[in-house]
Parts: C-alpha cells; sequence; structure tokens
C-alpha cells in the first residue's frame, strides 16, 4: 500500500470542495451544510467489543458534510435496494495513494453498479476511474480497491467517488446513487513507524485517533476476512459504523456476525 508525502490540506482546497459540493446540491444546500460544520461534530463515544474501546476521531471537525446515501429516486424504480458509500458524513481522509473503498448494497440487484472516482482537481472533467460492476447478487459490504485498476491518488487533492446503479442508460440523473468526497492526506512518518510494528488492534485505536477513515475501515475489514476472529472484528467495525449514523450497516454486520 503506497503511502502519500506529508501534508495538510490548505483552505483553497477545502473551498473548493464547497464548490464541488454546491455543483451537486445547490449552492444554497452547499452554504448551509458550511455554516453548521462546525457546529454538527460527530460524538466521539467509544465503540467497545471484546477487543476494547475505539474512538473515530474526525481529522477536521469544520470540514465540510459530504457523503449522500443511494436511494430510490423515482416511482418507477422501486424494489431497488439502497446503496450507501461507508465514510462519515464530513469529509474524511486516507495516507494510502491506493485506499480501497467499500459501499453497502442493502440487497442483490440485477441492475449493473458502476463505481465512478473523479477529481475534483482536475480541469478536464473527465472521470480518474469509472468502471462497472456488473449485477451484485448479494447484499452487504463491497470492496473496491484503486490498486487493482491502477489508480493512484495525490496528494492535497480532492476525490469524489460514488456508486450508482444503472436502471436506465436514457436517465442517468434518475440513477440511485451514494457518493462522498475524500482527501489524500499524509501521515506523521512517526504515525507509520508505529502502525508498522504494531498488532492489529492498536494500529485501528492509532488510525482512529488520527482521523484516518479509509486506512481504518480497510484495516477492519481486512481483518473480518483474514477468518481470524471475524465475529468480534464484525462488532469492531459496527460499533464504528454506529458512530458515524451508519447504523443500517452496522446492523448488516451484527446479523453476519451472529450467523458465523
Amino acid at each position: 500500500m503506497g503511502h502519500i508525502a506529508r501534508s495538510r490540506l490548505a483552505p483553497g482546497l477545502r473551498r473548493l470542495g464547497a464548490l464541488a459540493i454546491a455543483g451537486q446540491l445547490g449552492l444554497a444546500s452547499a452554504l448551509a451544510l458550511a455554516q453548521t460544520a462546525g457546529t454538527n461534530q460527530p460524538s466521539q463515544r467509544g465503540t467497545g467489543t471484546g477487543l476494547g474501546t475505539l474512538v473515530y476521531v474526525p481529522h477536521d471537525f469544520d470540514a465540510p458534510e459530504v457523503t449522500q446515501s443511494g436511494g430510490v429516486r423515482s416511482a418507477s424504480q422501486g424494489g431497488l435496494p439502497d446503496l450507501m458509500v461507508l465514510a462519515p458524513p464530513k469529509l474524511a481522509r486516507t495516507f494510502s495513494s491506493q485506499p480501497t473503498l467499500y459501499w453497502y448494497l442493502s440487497g442483490p440487484t440485477n441492475a449493473p453498479v458502476r463505481l465512478t472516482v473523479l477529481d475534483l482537481d482536475a480541469t478536464t472533467g473527465e472521470p480518474l476511474l469509472e468502471f462497472g460492476l456488473g449485477p451484485i447478487s448479494s447484499g452487504g459490504v463491497h470492496a473496491s480497491s484503486l490498486a487493482e485498476h491502477g489508480v493512484a491518488l495525490e496528494e492535497g487533492r480532492l476525490y469524489e467517488w460514488s456508486v450508482a446503479l444503472e436502471v436506465d442508460p436514457q436517465a442517468y440523473s434518475e440513477e440511485p446513487v451514494a457518493k462522498t468526497i475524500l482527501t489524500a492526506d499524509e501521515a506523521d512518518p512517526a504515525l507509520i513507524g508505529e502502525l508498522e510494528q504494531a498488532p492489529a488492534l492498536e494500529q485501528a485505536k492509532e488510525l482512529a485517533k488520527a482521523g484516518y477513515w479509509y486506512d481504518l475501515i480497510d484495516l477492519l475489514s481486512r481483518e473480518i476476512e483474514s477468518g481470524r476472529d471475524p465475529e468480534t472484528w464484525r462488532a469492531l467495525r459496527a460499533a464504528l459504523l454506529d458512530q458515524v449514523g451508519l447504523d443500517v450497516v452496522a446492523a448488516h454486520d451484527r446479523e453476519a456476525a451472529r450467523a458465523q
């Protein structure tokens, strides 16, 4: 997993993110989000499990809210599953140049799924990455690795990523879509050194404390897939998802843990 050179998100980039949101949600909505961002700070309640307590601390409490879930947008699309990106409401970050993006589908679908990554600092307007995933045979948490597609993020830039159900090629704007914005930032070299020496649980605690959401959710998900005590790691991921308001996905994780 590649790391990005050390940097902080510049104020100008933060304003650019707000402009990008304005383009998607409308200027008035974006301004309202920006005005309330400082007052709607996520709870820092601990996510307690048999492994201990995990507290996700956003890297910037003043960051705008950028995450949108994908529900059915018209009556003609009834019966489609809901989409969610596994991201907190506010702008989150990764120190990986090729993160794995996690998203949730509430059930199977015959409609093709499309994942898109846009570089909001680019001038071309063309997607950095866009690919189809085909119909999805089961609901639950799914992963899409940028490394598998040869795409790398650059330090200090903002990226919008989304998943959409292609229900009607002639009505793109009516597609159910879930999306968010992430920033490619860098971890302090001292943190990287600590992570390389620490066991998985300690890594998770350090990532949560430092506000590296995407690296944290990837670590928890990989531990689940490893088969080493997946029930406990699912419980830990579920508690983390609860902390950022993804209660539906958390409930799915708990149900899956009970079934194991």
